[in-house]
């Protein structure tokens, strides 16, 4: 057991864990892709090249970030990931051009590469030496919750600046990620006891080769679709709703309102646990695939908000979801960044090719016809994912033993 001063300091990152949240959640969020096309006059296509670009860099960065945070430190990873995004919120407001939205959206990809993976690793390990590991799914809820009620009032004030000038938004941004980096600083590294005589000789690449198997790989890649899927059409779907109709001043009221149920829907998305995990992630691909039918098939503005905002609060508590299905299959292990950000690193991989399909056809058909072919993806996918969870589920933990035994 840890002793009393241990103690109230693992439970001060628990404690930190919401207030944290709320700061890595990027309060510009529903104005960076009409940022870029009115004030820096970029066309669809250089917003694709750009979200492609941002994809590439996490793609490259994701993994190779997640296992130096769990050899470095998970704080540092955090700290360097908060300084990264501050910079590229800064480029946001000083290089209003193709160059610079393209940079900053790079930069930004590299810091979030540092910041996924790294908090919950060190709350999961908080956790393990405070003996409450199996309330993970509970506590990083509820912190989800916190962040949500707290994001909620930044992201549908902060939009209002940008009547008065397009910038206001970013510098609100690079404010918070500095106080992001302040909250980094308070975090305790736990000390987790694992068997570092064997721990310390696996390099990444053995890491890797580790982690990905035959018979693991193939569900890495499906959870990154599922991740990607959402994520890889961001900018497409902000351009559908605004096609249906919704004025861009609203946007941030409607994701602010996201946050408000989303933070309700904290209090009791843990208990989703109970369903096996295979039931979860055919719910969640439920979730994902309703606002392709609503904006594409249907194309009425009030069933693409009901659309949005069910997506969108699912959304908020899918990562977390899936890393407890994922770090309970693994067990006990050092690298529990590292295997987080590798399905962020996949999530990329689909993301660029999401990103220039989906701009592409929407180039040639339009942006509401894209979306409706979108629909058949999530539907031929389910039964590929369904069995690669159960191919991982029976040979997750044994891929590690080399490391943990």
């Amino acid at each position: 057991m840890p002793d009393e001063e241990t103690k109230r300091l693992l439970n001060r990152n628990v404690k930190l864990f919401g207030v944290y949240k709320i700061f890595t959640k990027r309060v510009f969020l529903p104005l960076t892709t009409i940022y870029a096309t009115q004030q820096a006059g970029l066309n669809i296509q250089q917003i694709g090249i750009a979200a492609v670009g941002a994809s590439a860099a996490s793609l490259l960065c994701d993994t190779v970030t997640g296992y130096w945070a769990d050899v470095n430190g998970r704080r540092k990873s955090a700290q360097a990931g908060a300084i990264l995004a501050a910079f590229s919120a800064l480029l946001y407001i000083a290089a209003t051009n193709f160059i610079g939205i393209f940079t900053a959206s790079i930069v930004m990809a590299i810091g979030y590469s540092f910041l996924n993976g790294s908090m919950e690793a060190l709350i999961h390990d908080s956790l393990v030496v405070l003996e409450q590991e199996d309330n993970y799914a509970k506590i990083a809820s509820q912190a989800q919750s916190v962040s949500l009620i707290g994001n909620a009032v930044l992201i549908s004030l902060v939009p209002m600046l940008y009547p008065i000038d397009k910038r206001l938004p970013f510098v609100v941004g690079t404010v918070a990620y500095l106080f992001l980096f302040y909250l980094a600083s308070l975090l305790t590294e736990p000390k987790v006891h694992h068997n570092t005589a064997v721990e310390t000789k696996v390099t990444f690449l053995t890491t890797m080769r580790l982690l990905l198997t035959r018979k693991t790989t193939l569900f890495f890649i499906c959870a990154g679709f599922a991740y990607g899927l959402s994520t890889g059409t961001t900018d497409i779907f902000n351009l559908a709703i605004i096609k249906l109709g919704m004025q861009p001043r609203y946007l941030g009221i409607l994701y602010g309102f996201t946050s408000v149920v989303g933070a309700a829907l904290g209090l009791w998305i843990h208990k989703l646990k109970k369903l096996t995990f295979k039931q979860y992630a055919a719910l969640d691909l439920f979730s994902s695939t309703v606002p392709f039918i609503m904006y594409g098939i249907f194309h009425s503005l009030p069933l693409a908000i009901i659309s949005f905002v069910f997506s969108f609060i699912f959304w908020r508590y899918q990562s977390i979801m899936y890393q407890h299905y994922v770090l309970k299959a693994y067990g006990s292990t050092k690298y529990k960044a590292t295997i987080i950000s590798l399905i962020s690193n996949f999530r990329s991989l689909h993301e660029i090719w999401l990103a220039l399909l989906f701009t592409g056809v929407a180039k040639h058909l339009g942006i509401l016809p894209s979306i409706a072919y979108g629909t058949m993806l999530p539907v031929l996918f389910l039964p590929f994912f369904l069995f690669s969870i159960g191919q991982f589920s029976a040979n997750a933990k044994a891929s590690l033993a080399v490391s943990d035994q």
